[in-house]
């Protein structure tokens, strides 16, 4: 199976004690048809060049709404699931080589 891009990393934020999440620049399509928590093996491709090999988790993120008529948004994101993850540079593009992970 050839690569598969994922989404291109919009803004990345670390959460303490659990990894990075990725939010998807633009709609992720691609991340529905995974289950919640689902580990998969991707590629970072960095804006600069560099390429880096790493687990991360489908998870979904829910986002209040700004105005009391406004009920919020859930969307689907990426979780860099390894100890030290550093949070990649908005442009990265993540790339799943087509492999699942058994992580747990």
């Amino acid at each position: 199976m050839n690569d598969q891009l994922l989404l291109r990393v919009r803004e990345s934020i670390g959460l303490t004690g659990l990894g990075v999440l990725l939010f998807p620049a633009s709609k992720t399509p691609e991340l529905t048809g995974f289950a919640l928590h689902t580990a998969l093996q991707i590629r970072l491709r960095h804006p600069s060049g560099l390429e880096e090999s790493t687990i991360a988790t489908v998870e979904e993120v829910a986002r209040p709404g700004h105005t009391h008529e406004d009920e919020g948004t859930t969307e689907r994101v990426l979780l860099l699931t390894q100890e030290a993850a550093s949070a990649p540079p908005t442009g990265t593009e993540v790339w799943w080589t087509g492999a699942e992970v058994d992580f747990w």
